[in-house]
């Protein structure tokens, strides 16, 4: 692993969720974090959808013109691979906005996954671009409160009261769902301890799935629970780029699996109703999610098109060279340099996934295009 800790802490936008019922000790320091908070601004949906494109349009171009981050470089197009997914789904939530269909949603979620999987694969690079950096964290930002504020998850987390029987089983299914993977991870612990970035990927996948199987039966800690398959599922997809040969095909059950758990989400979705006036309120923004850079329409729509239309997958030969040259900066950096030292648990819980009134509450690990 390189050394990201700097450069991760100075892009962040907390990423691990926090929705969840709080634990005794940490509600005090919740309530203080919450009174404290300004707003900058406001905005709708429809606001956030355009400060999305025009970040991820400024991000995208800032990278075109650094030689270092150049897509024909095999250790840069994990992050470009990344980029595009975030650019299609962005482009579905767009079209399914317009459409007032379930696009919206799936289109924000999936760009919210891509999102996380974008700051592991940053990592690749190499790159300190500041401007790429500046322009991916209000990406990340406006994405989480799109995805906080205008989900059928948080229409559900607004009206509170008990979970119904249904969401109860559901959540039961959920728990089945965590602990299963659970299994597929012990497995590969144990036959790739040699592997450090393999190691750490699955210390943190194996922390968000015990979150889960252990969360209270709440609607807060059902709905923490489907935020932070957004975060799971971007760290499966990230780290894999990260796993050496021997241990790629049984890490490839864990992209599988998240697969899996897309069915049973989109399906869940697709029973829960929403009321289309709420796109229309605005909610506070407590970060800074303009881009300064003035970009036309024109320049949006390409920059777009650019990360939507390119090719990015690496061949097999340009996999193997980039696993070996992480295993050699291993050895030689050792595997203290995690890329989440340094930022607390607490950190990780006050996240962007509390609701509208805890995005943005601290700066401290949600990179942007890094």
């Amino acid at each position: 692993m390189k050394k990201f800790v700097a450069l991760l802490l100075c892009l962040s936008l907390s990423f691990f969720i926090v929705a969840r019922a709080a634990k005794p000790s940490h509600a005090p320091a919740a309530a203080a974090k919450t009174t404290q908070r300004k707003a900058t601004g406001q905005a709708n949906a429809e606001a956030l959808l355009n400060d999305a494109s025009k970040a991820l349009a400024a991000m995208i171009k800032e990278a075109r013109a650094d030689s270092g981050l150049d897509p024909d470089i095999a250790r840069n197009k994990p992050f470009w691979k990344s980029t595009q997914l975030i650019a299609r789904n962005l482009k579905t939530a767009k079209t399914g906005f317009a459409a007032t269909n379930n696009d919206f949603f799936k289109g924000i979620a999936e760009a919210r996954r891509a999102r996380e999987q974008m700051k592991i694969d940053w990592q690749l690079t190499n790159s300190k671009n500041k401007h790429v950096i500046e322009n991916g964290k209000k990406l990340g930002d406006a994405i989480a409160l799109l995805r906080t504020n205008y989900s059928k998850e948080a229409v559900r987390k607004k009206e509170g009261g008990e979970l119904t029987a249904i969401e109860k089983a559901e959540f039961k299914q959920l728990k089945a769902q965590q602990t299963d993977l659970l299994g597929k991870i012990s497995k590969l612990e144990k036959s790739a301890q040699k592997d450090n970035a393999l190691e750490k990927g699955l210390r943190e996948i194996r922390k968000q799935a015990e979150r889960a199987v252990t969360e209270p039966v709440t609607v807060d800690a059902y709905i923490a629970t489907l935020y932070s398959l957004d975060v799971q599922a971007g760290l499966i997809r990230g780290y894999e780029y990260y796993v050496d040969k021997p241990w790629r095909a049984a890490y490839l059950e864990l992209v599988d699996w998240v697969t899996g758990y897309d069915t049973w989400y989109y399906t869940w979705y697709d029973t829960v109703p929403y009321d289309w006036a709420g796109v229309e309120t605005s909610v506070d923004v407590y970060q800074d999610i303009t881009v300064s850079e003035s970009l036309s329409e024109d320049e949006i729509s390409s920059e777009e098109s650019y990360a939507e239309s390119g090719s990015f997958d690496m061949s097999e030969a340009e996999e193997e060279r980039v696993a070996a040259e992480e295993e050699a900066e291993e050895r030689i950096n050792g595997a203290g340099n995690d890329i989440m030292a340094g930022v607390s648990d607490d950190d990780d819980e006050e996240s962007d996934y509390s609701g509208a009134k805890d995005v943005g509450d601290e700066d401290t690990d949600d990179g942007g295009g890094e």
